[in-house]
Parts: structure tokens; C-alpha cells; sequence
């Protein structure tokens, strides 16, 4: 083999090497930026729930599907909620810091801020309430029992201490 062919062989193995970490790198920053966003996060935590309250609640399938169900369903309403609060609150911080704050104007978005988080708590009463008829007297006593542990389960300060506690 003559150098001027050694010489093209070598560039086309850097250049493959090259390409080869490029995509590696992609598709790590690409899993980190997915798999850490909170939706994706949410989608995950929701079907840990859903597991542990049918293993903790002795749940049936039926009672099981009924649960996922109810979660789908008042999941998408929160988002909704959830989106309307955070462009409320985006407005009202937009308004605060203007150079002439219009206090009328805060005040209001302030209201709607808090009227939105008022109509959350509702729909999350809402949602016990349809829990309540699914389950039996039994599993309601259960699920008394492990509330708590549930919230802070996914409290995201505790998620944050288990990952430092982990590492």
C-alpha cells in the first residue's frame, strides 16, 4: 500500500470516528433533554401512581382500568388549568415590570390567577369524588392510609434529595 492510500484511509476513519461521536453525543443530550422534561416526567409519574394504587389498594382490572380512566381524564383538565395559570401569571409579571405599572391590571390578573388555582382545588375534589365511587369502603381505608406517603412520594424536592442521596 502506497502512503497516498494510507493517508486516505486514515481520513476516512477520522471522519467516520468523527461522525460516530457526533450522533453519540446527539442522542445523549437528546435523551437527557426528553427524558428530564417535566411532561415526560408527569406521564412517568402517572403510571407509577396508578401502579401503586392498584398494588397498595388491591384493585381489580376493572377497578384498575376505571382509575386510569379517571386520571386520563382530569389530567388533560389540569393541563389546561395549569396552562391558563402560568400565561396568567406570565401577563401579570410582564405588567409588574413594566416602566408604568398599571396596578388596576395586575390586580385583575391577580384575581384570575388565583380564581384558576381556586377552580384547580375544585376539579381535584372533583376527581375524589369519582375516586370514592370506584373503590369499596375497605380500599378507601387504604388509600387514607398511604396519601401521604403518595404526595411526598412525588413531592419534587424529595425527587431532587433522592437523586442526591443516589449519586
Amino acid at each position: 500500500m502506497d502512503l497516498f492510500a494510507q493517508k486516505k484511509l486514515l481520513i476516512r476513519i477520522i471522519i467516520i470516528l468523527t461522525v460516530l461521536n457526533m450522533v453519540s453525543i446527539g442522542v445523549f443530550l437528546w435523551k437527557d433533554v426528553v427524558c428530564k422534561s417535566p411532561q415526560h416526567q408527569r406521564v412517568r409519574d402517572d403510571k407509577n401512581v396508578s401502579a401503586i394504587l392498584q398494588k397498595e389498594l388491591q384493585l381489580t382490572q376493572q377497578q384498575f382500568e376505571l382509575l386510569r380512566n379517571l386520571r386520563t381524564k382530569y389530567c388533560e383538565k389540569e393541563k389546561t388549568i395549569e396552562l391558563l395559570i402560568r400565561s396568567e401569571r406570565d401577563s401579570m409579571n410582564i405588567a409588574m415590570f413594566n416602566k408604568t405599572t398599571d396596578e388596576e391590571l395586575v390586580k385583575s390578573l391577580a384575581r384570575k390567577v388565583a380564581d384558576n388555582e381556586f377552580n384547580m382545588e375544585l376539579l381535584r375534589f372533583e376527581q375524589s369524588k369519582e375516586f370514592k365511587t370506584i373503590c369499596n369502603a375497605d380500599q378507601l381505608g387504604k388509600f387514607g392510609a398511604i396519601v401521604k406517603e403518595i404526595r411526598d412520594y412525588f413531592k419534587p424536592d424529595k425527587q431532587a434529595n433522592d437523586k442526591k442521596n443516589n449519586e
